[in-house]
């Protein structure tokens, strides 16, 4: 997995400043030097994907906003619909899967349907 450096590097030092955190305290908490994590967080080399992955969960940050920087993070909506989808049990997961998968589904033109 090719890592972009400055986007893991935005991450987390964005995550770890609105933490108050210090470098030395993610570092720690990382396990890895406060010296390597500050080469990170300014460009210079790329995490392991362990690492990687370690850091996503500690700081409570999203792969996809990782891997599709241009999605939908800003979007309200689309916040709202992944906060509600923490609370659905696998039934209401699968129906919603379903009502999406429905919704996507090109509309047949109903124009062609009318029978003179």
């Amino acid at each position: 997995m090719d890592i972009p450096k400055t986007l893991f590097a935005t991450m987390v030092k964005n995550a770890r400043m609105d933490r108050h955190w210090t470098q030395e305290e993610l570092a720690e908490k990382l396990g890895v030097s406060s010296t390597y994590l500050g080469d990170l967080e300014r460009h210079k080399g790329t995490p392991s994907l362990p690492l990687f992955c370690k850091a996503m969960r500690l700081l409570n940050l999203s792969a996809d906003d990782y891997v599709y920087p241009n999605g939908n993070r800003n979007n309200s909506t689309y916040k709202q619909l992944l906060r509600l989808l923490t609370h659905c049990n696998e039934h209401q997961l699968q129906v919603l899967l379903a009502t999406a998968t429905a919704l996507l589904q090109p509309v047949p033109d109903a124009s062609n349907d009318v029978k003179e």
